[in-house]
């Protein structure tokens, strides 16, 4: 069974922006490492790629899982 995906936007200080789909477990990893306030890098695997974020420069997180819409 495939793991569920969600779109995440990503605000950083200073401005800026970025979304991908994540699994859960990236989605978990990211909150964990924001609520932290962690520094560094935090890798995170996407369905387009590979993310790298520094956790202690963002700013928003908004989270919307999947819908399954068909159509438009």
């Amino acid at each position: 069974m495939a793991s569920e995906t969600a779109r995440v936007e990503i605000g950083f200080l200073g401005g800026g922006a970025t979304s991908a789909h994540l699994d859960d477990a990236a989605v978990k990893a990211l909150r964990k490492a924001v609520d932290k306030g962690e520094a560094g890098l935090v890798e995170l695997e996407a369905e387009g790629g590979t993310l790298l974020v520094r956790a202690d420069q963002i700013s928003f997180l908004r989270v919307a899982q999947r819908d399954s819409r068909v159509g438009f």
